[in-house]
């Protein structure tokens, strides 16, 4: 954000009356919490590649024969 852009916002929130200046607090915590959210989510197809696996490895566990592998290569998926 920029100086200016910066200054005409805390220019704006010194007008707003307290009740007011706490709702945009908590509207500015809600903003960072839902964009932390969408970083952390993982696209449709690697969910279904993952799901895929599973299945694939519930249906036929012998086989994998490193179950431990067999983890690190899902976990690498969602890397």
């Amino acid at each position: 954000m920029t100086a200016i852009a910066i200054k005409h916002v805390n220019t704006k929130l010194k007008r707003l009356p307290d009740a007011l200046i706490q709702e945009v607090e908590k509207y500015i915590d809600f903003l960072a919490f839902k964009y932390s959210q969408e970083e952390q989510k993982i696209p449709q197809w690697h969910k279904k590649i993952i799901d895929h696996r599973l299945k694939d490895y519930k249906e036929n566990p012998s086989n994998v024969t490193d179950f431990d592998a067999f983890c690190d290569e899902l976990e690498n998926e969602l890397i």
